[in-house]
């Protein structure tokens, strides 16, 4: 008897701690992204930007203070979705057909939900505009977002102007009201209620677009720096922060609201330099008087340490941390093997990471396996040799950079890199220079084989491509299409099924119902006088006559499956040659 009670009051006590543990409530995550935001918080010592709300989220952070992003801000994006080089991802540059991310990547949103998460992201995604490379593609449940790399961009919903938006919810056009910052908070808010009612843990990536060009703002956030003498673009760049810091003061309150505050990881970085329409660097990439960067040389785009060693706060205020800062190397690569960790979010998938968990580090721990790493950012030219002079480089080995292949600065003694030691120390120059040209020869066919546009597919009948997708030369914003810019080079497209399309060329996207000489501002002629279009796939050329009053002109082709290219070309009777702006592909049964 004593030995049936005794099994009786075990499995019991097994029972209910098998019943705690199934109901012991997931940390939710928020990764938050801004753009071209550089290091301009109060916090970090902006000497005219006030951020409240920022800084008290921060302090009650841990702070990476040597945390590297990409050079550019797709690969920055690629690296934090998969924890890879974005090199080996496909999507390495921002547009020239080289920002669609390969769909066998493995996503921290694929990871989260395989774990029960509602997944959601809100905002820019910028690793593939069209089926199967979107963000609803992906991973994401719930998308909210823009088209391209910027509101106004080419493949962004035509006439969009940051203030009452048209933005693609989980892929269908939907108006917003508001400012496009309030809109994407309000957005993750109104997520975060949903996913708190059914009781469901979350994993959402906030990309907002602030502070990219162009330059919009309420004139209530821009006035009060122009009447401080800041030049306009920079006072509407301040604008945007200080929009940007009252907006996450709100999502901060709705957290405390709800009572999960404390079970919310929230990661908070931007994803590249300060822009540079903000003025804030002279020609040698120093911060001008009315420029700030924590003493560091270089923007958006640089290869300089103010390039890419950016802010990036942890924040978990559940007293899961115990120290303040982490000056361990770190990368934007590692947040997502991090939050996996924090998490303990397990995959059946073969990740392959670049990146390194430093969730130990946040506990005041070494980071394991940091010990000599080297980082390597980059920003490489298309089409050009892969040591092209204009390409850009940095090696990351301690606290040495090998930067653009020909300056070696220590940034422990000086950061601000005004000191090339290069001659100095010839034999740390080649062992850097030599580890570079390994990294990039070992990554040689990873970036140079194209992620295909998918043409063909059943489900998805009706691809629509953008010359920001030119595989030579881009056109990549709704001005370019009004001034007439030129492009060069096809579509890398892989049609699936032998068949019948409908190829439909337009100089502006068909629900416009605009003509091909509408609004006509071209470099060299006020009249665009569209006379004749030409299509080629593969060595398939097809040509029509067509009026320039006409809103598109369509080819019916029969086309083999496989790998090929597709170019278009608009001819005109002043001889301006554009390509076809807008393609759609539809696969006819």
């Amino acid at each position: 008897m004593k030995k049936l009670l005794s099994f009786i009051l075990v499995s019991l006590i097994i029972s209910s701690l098998g019943f705690a543990q199934r109901n012991i409530k997931k940390p939710n995550v928020i990764i938050i992204m801004t753009d071209d935001q550089g290091n301009n918080l109060g916090c970090l010592g902006n000497p005219w930007l006030k951020t409240p709300n920022i800084d008290k989220f921060v302090n009650e952070s841990v702070q990476l203070t040597n945390f590297h992003q990409a050079i550019m801000c797709t690969p920055s994006r690629t690296a934090m979705m998969t924890g890879k080089y974005s090199l080996r991802t496909g999507a390495w540059r921002t547009s020239v057909g080289r920002s669609n991310m390969r769909t066998e990547e493995v996503t921290i949103a694929e990871v989260f939900k395989e774990n029960g998460y509602a997944t959601g992201q809100f905002g820019k995604w910028h690793l593939g505009d069209t089926w199967p490379f979107r963000a609803q593609d992906q991973g994401f449940e719930e998308t909210v977002n823009f088209k391209c790399g910027g509101i106004s961009q080419i493949s962004d919903y035509w006439g969009n102007d940051y203030f009452d938006d048209t933005y693609y919810h989980n892929g269908e056009l939907k108006q917003y009201k508001g400012y496009c910052t309030d809109v994407f908070f309000n957005e993750t808010i109104r997520y975060v209620n949903e996913c708190n009612e059914e009781e469901k843990p979350f994993m959402i990536y906030l990309a907002l677009n602030v502070a990219h060009l162009p330059a919009i703002v309420a004139e209530e956030y821009s006035k009060p720096w122009i009447e401080k003498g800041h030049p306009q673009k920079q006072a509407i760049y301040y604008g945007m922060i200080s929009n940007l810091d009252e907006n996450m003061g709100r999502l901060m309150s709705s957290l405390e609201e709800q009572g999960i505050k404390d079970n919310t990881i929230i990661v908070f970085t931007t994803d590249d330099g300060t822009a540079g329409y903000a003025a804030q660097f002279n020609e040698n990439e120093w911060p001008t008087e009315q420029g700030f960067n924590m003493g560091q040389r270089g923007g958006k785009g640089s290869p300089y340490e103010g390039g890419h060693r950016l802010f990036s706060f942890f924040h978990f205020p559940n007293g899961q941390f115990n120290t303040n800062e982490v000056d361990d190397l770190t990368s934007v690569m590692d947040i997502f093997p991090t939050v996996m960790d924090i998490c303990d979010v397990k995959t059946t998938q073969k990740l392959d990471q670049d990146g390194l968990s430093f969730k130990q580090a946040l506990y005041g721990q070494p980071i394991v396996g940091n010990d000599g790493r080297q980082l390597f950012l980059v920003k490489l030219n298309p089409n050009q040799d892969v040591l092209f002079k204009r390409n850009k480089y940095c090696v990351i080995d301690g606290d040495w950079r090998w930067v653009s292949r020909s300056e070696l600065y220590n940034v422990k003694d000086d950061r601000a890199q005004k000191n090339n030691l290069a001659d100095k120390y010839p034999d740390r120059v080649k062992a850097m220079d030599d580890a570079l040209l390994a990294w990039l020869d070992k990554n040689a066919a990873d970036r140079e084989t194209p992620v295909r546009f998918v043409l063909g597919d059943e489900q998805h009948p009706i691809i629509s491509l953008t010359t920001q997708d030119l595989w030579e030369k881009s056109v990549f914003s709704q001005g370019h299409v009004q001034k007439l810019e030129s492009g060069k080079g096809p579509w890398k497209v892989s049609f699936m099924n032998d068949g019948r399309y409908k190829v439909t060329l337009s100089r502006y996207p068909l629900y416009t119902g605009l003509a091909f000489n509408a609004n006509t501002k071209g470099k060299n002629s006020n009249e665009f006088k569209a006379n004749k279009a030409k299509l080629t796939i593969g060595k398939n050329t097809y040509e029509k006559e067509i009026e320039a009053t006409d809103t598109h002109v369509t080819f019916k082709v029969n086309v083999k499956a496989g790998d090929t290219d597709l170019e278009t070309w608009i001819y005109s009777a002043e001889n301006i040659t554009i390509p076809s702006y807008f393609v759609d592909v539809e696969y006819i049964k």
